[in-house]
C-alpha cells in the first residue's frame, strides 16, 4: 500500500493525492502535523528532513520526496502498480480544471435559458450548444482538448491557489518509454 506523508496545508500534498485519486491508486494518507510517528517515518524516508509530500511506494523502493505529477505517474508505472494503458485511460477522463468547469457549467446553463428568449430559428442550436458546454463542465472532459492533447489541469484554471503554471491551457506531457506513453497534466 502506498503511504503519502504530508500536511493538509501543503499544495504539493493535495496535488499528489489528487493524481493518485485520478489514477484510482489506493493509498493511505498520514498528516504529519497530527501524527508524530508519521512525522518521524517521513523524516527517515526523506533523509532526516521534514518535506511534504514524502511518498512511500512500498515494495522496497526509494521513496519519492516532493515529486511532481510526471515523476509520480512514471514511478507507479515503473513499479507496475498500473500499466501505461491504465494510466493513459484514467488520466484522459478529465482534462478541464476546476474554475473552468464552473465557468463552462454556468455558461451552458445561461445559453439554455437564453435560448428561450431567442428567435425561433436559434432556440434549438443555442440549447444544444448550452447542453454540450454544460456537459463538458460537469464531466470535466472536453473533446476539443482531448483531440489537441491539451489540458487546463494544473494551471490557473484548475485550482488557482495551487497553479503549477501561469498558462490556462497547455499541452499534456508524456510519461514512460517509447511505446504506450502516458499523458499527464504538466507540473
Amino acid at each position: 500500500m502506498i503511504t503519502v506523508y504530508g500536511a493538509d496545508w501543503c499544495e504539493d500534498t493535495r496535488r499528489a493525492q489528487r493524481l493518485l485519486r485520478r489514477l484510482h491508486v489506493p493509498h493511505r494518507y498520514i498528516n504529519i502535523d497530527e501524527d508524530l510517528d508519521g512525522l518521524e517515518r517521513a523524516k527517515t524516508l526523506a533523509q532526516g528532513e521534514r518535506r511534504t509530500p514524502t511518498i512511500d511506494l512500498g515494495m522496497g523502493g526509494s521513496p519519492l520526496v516532493e515529486p511532481d505529477n510526471e515523476t509520480l505517474a512514471a514511478a507507479l508505472v515503473e513499479r507496475e502498480m498500473l500499466t501505461q494503458d491504465e494510466a493513459h485511460e484514467r488520466l484522459g477522463i478529465q482534462n478541464v480544471g476546476d474554475v473552468e468547469r464552473v465557468l463552462r457549467t454556468t455558461l451552458g446553463a445561461g445559453l439554455i435559458v437564453a435560448a428561450g428568449a431567442s428567435p425561433t430559428a436559434l432556440r434549438w442550436p443555442l440549447r444544444l450548444l448550452g447542453l454540450v458546454t454544460a456537459a463538458t463542465g460537469i464531466a470535466g472532459w472536453c473533446p476539443a482538448y482531448h483531440a489537441t492533447s491539451t489540458t487546463s489541469l494544473g494551471g490557473p484554471g484548475d485550482r488557482p491557489d495551487e497553479a503549477e503554471r501561469s498558462e490556462w491551457i497547455a499541452p499534456t506531457s508524456r510519461v514512460g518509454g517509447d511505446a504506450g506513453e502516458t499523458e499527464v497534466a504538466p507540473s
